[in-house]
């Protein structure tokens, strides 16, 4: 599984760095068109060369989606700190925050894992294997351990995957607008949209496919 695992990383990384350049290379492309002209006519050399310029860019779009991975957690990471500070505070939150923090939750957290399972545990269902996120988080470290975990890794990846994708169109949203280019702007609103569906529906996926095997686990093994 560690290998299969390290595969998805790196595709999953490497396609969101890719995606990030390709959404760049739309709204600036005329910029780049003529900063790359520039650039070949003024180091004619790496025309020779270009076939190990192209390999040397894979591990840079790697570190792109890296990049980009970081700033997903970031987003979710402020918005865990400004809800406990707005919760601490004690006071009452002044309606454009209050509607800012929810529209940043919407986009930034509800589509992921985290919030999906969060949810899952306090639904009404009576017919769950684990009460809490601590039980379902417990079940996932099981299904590793005795390395049936994949089926439900895959979904966790895309959603990771689509997580990151969701914040690239956004981003390339804002900028869009910013540049008054405007169906470019409203298109990746869009596509903003559908990466957060998807990452939303991979959560449900993860969520089900560690219940399926859960209980089949269970059924199959009572002692475990």
């Amino acid at each position: 599984m560690t290998t299969n695992f390290t595969l998805r990383d790196f595709f999953v990384y490497l396609l969101s760095g890719l995606t990030l350049l390709i959404c760049l290379g739309t709204i600036f492309h005329a910029e780049l068109f003529r900063l790359t002209v520039i650039f070949f006519d003024k180091y004619d050399f790496v025309k020779e060369f270009s076939f190990l310029v192209t390999i040397l860019l894979i591990p840079a779009i790697y570190l792109l989606g890296h990049i980009i991975g970081s700033l997903s957690y970031g987003s979710l990471q402020f918005f865990v700190w400004t809800d406990k500070k707005f919760k601490k505070s004690g006071k009452q939150i002044p309606k454009w925050k209050y509607f800012i923090l929810i529209k940043l939750q919407q986009l930034f957290y509800r589509q992921r894992v985290v919030y999906a399972v969060i949810k899952w545990t306090k639904s009404d269902s009576s017919e769950k294997p684990f009460k809490s996120v601590a039980e379902f988080w417990t079940s996932c470290a099981k299904l590793q351990i005795e390395k049936i975990y994949t089926p439900a890794e895959y979904w966790y990846v895309l959603n990771e995957l689509f997580n990151s994708i969701n914040l690239i169109f956004f981003i390339s949203t804002i900028i869009s607008f910013l540049n008054k280019q405007w169906i470019l702007g409203i298109l990746y609103l869009v596509m903003t949209i559908f990466a957060f569906k998807r990452a939303k529906q991979y959560a449900a996926h993860f969520i089900q496919a560690v219940v399926n095997l859960t209980v089949a686990r269970q059924n199959t093994q009572p002692g475990k």
